[in-house]
């Protein structure tokens, strides 16, 4: 809703024909992008919900005005297009604003300016809100709301449509055997490593593995640190064998890496299928029995719920947990 109003204000300003924003990643050393919101005189679209995984990325040096601007940190223009770079104020690029047929003065307009700070002051203040203060990963209290809203996605449907906000018509349900998932991730051990080296060497773990969380796991899934050595990720619609994957994928970064002073440390996973009509503790307990079962045996695992219920490993335990987490 915020970029939406950011567009809307931008096309007015500019007297544009579209206004087009692009969030930014960069993972495993290549930058790119993807649409995230799009508004022209007839209405907005929503590309990027927050809740689907987007469908289109793309090398940033496909758009050759973004790398300019990039490496300038300025806007860029360039016959009637005007690209405004989205700098936050802990000086990581969020991404772009895509401005087509803006008038010639748009790139040196205080009014420009002025609405982009405002933008960016308003990320800072959900930010605030919203951050883990150590690690810079979401905060608990923020998981709710995003579980929430995946749930009522699954409840409604893709073909719900927004008045004057509508989903292109490429966005549809995933695939039959995609889904979002829910892992739940703890150090192993890290008591041990706070009561050996202290807990400014233990926060100093805690800040690693949450930059390897946000190296492996893709830009648009969430990441949350739920206090002390315990982490939750949302994986955004993906399959079964895909979301083993990014686990795995990032408790070998782990495992392999040589931490400072602590030497070795490695990570247990568990992780559960978010479904239609289930309440928000039972697919966190889901994860959770998953999780214990990898710590029971022998750690430094990722496992998934449902396969071990196939597998006997696990019984079906569907009663409400004795602590309410929501």
């Amino acid at each position: 809703m915020l970029e939406i109003a950011m567009a809307n204000s931008l096309l007015g300003l500019t007297n544009a024909n579209q206004v087009s924003i692009y969030k930014f990643e960069e993972r495993e050393g290549i930058p790119r992008v993807w649409i995230s919101s799009q508004i022209t005189s007839k209405g907005a679209q929503l590309h990027d919900d927050g809740i689907s995984a987007p469908e289109d990325f793309f090398p940033i040096t496909d758009f050759p005005a973004f790398c300019i601007s990039r490496n300038s940190g300025l806007p860029h223009a360039e016959a009637d297009l005007l690209v405004l770079p989205i700098i936050l104020h802990s000086s990581r690029l969020y991404g772009f604003v895509e401005v087509a047929g803006a008038a010639p003065d748009s790139a040196s307009s205080p009014s420009v300016a002025s609405v982009l700070a405002i933008f960016t002051n308003v990320l800072a203040l959900l930010d605030y809100s919203e951050i883990d203060t150590l690690t810079g990963l979401l905060n608990r209290k923020t998981f709710d709301e995003y579980l929430s809203r995946i749930l009522s996605s699954l409840f409604k449907g893709d073909e719900t449509k927004k008045p004057a906000m509508n989903k292109p018509r490429r966005r549809r349900a995933p695939p039959a055997d995609q889904g979002h998932w829910l892992g739940v991730v703890d150090i192993d051990h890290f008591k041990t490593v706070n009561d050996t080296f202290g807990h400014s060497i233990g926060d100093e773990v805690l800040l690693l593995i949450a930059n390897m969380m946000r190296q492996s796991f893709r830009g648009y899934d969430k990441l949350f640190r739920f206090g002390g050595e315990e982490f939750v990720v949302l994986l955004k619609p993906t399959s079964e064998k895909e979301a083993l994957g990014a686990f795995e994928r990032f408790r070998l970064s782990v495992e392999s890496r040589d931490f400072p002073l602590v030497g070795r440390v490695t990570v247990s996973t568990g992780f559960a299928r978010i479904r239609q009509g289930d309440q928000p503790s039972l697919i966190f307990d889901r994860a959770d029995q998953a999780l214990y079962w990898v710590k029971a045996n022998g750690r430094n695992q990722a496992s998934n719920f449902e396969d071990l219920i196939a597998s006997g490993a696990l019984k079906i335990k569907e009663s409400k947990p004795e602590i309410e987490f929501f």
